[in-house]
């Protein structure tokens, strides 16, 4: 990353501006690509089941979730070691 140098404070926030992306501008659809293909990369997807899931009680639910969890945390510690 290269270390900038700047005279003074307007100087550095006129950088800044220069790099905002407005609403409309051609290049959000490819940063936001960008950033999701970063994430997937990242984080293993939770394989839960599509649909609505209706619980009895709260303990149901949170069996529920924290067995997908720990699917998730498998995955990454799998990932670690392979590394």
């Amino acid at each position: 990353m290269p270390v900038r140098k700047f005279r003074s404070i307007e100087e550095m926030n006129a950088f800044d501006r220069e790099r905002w992306l407005y609403t409309g501008d051609p290049r959000v659809p490819a940063r936001v690509r960008n950033v999701l293909r970063m994430t997937r990369g990242l984080i293993p997807p939770l394989n839960i089941p599509k649909g609505v899931h209706k619980f009895r009680s709260i303990e149901e639910l949170n069996a529920f979730k924290d067995r997908y969890i720990d699917e998730r945390i498998a995955l990454l510690r799998q990932r670690v070691v392979k590394k």
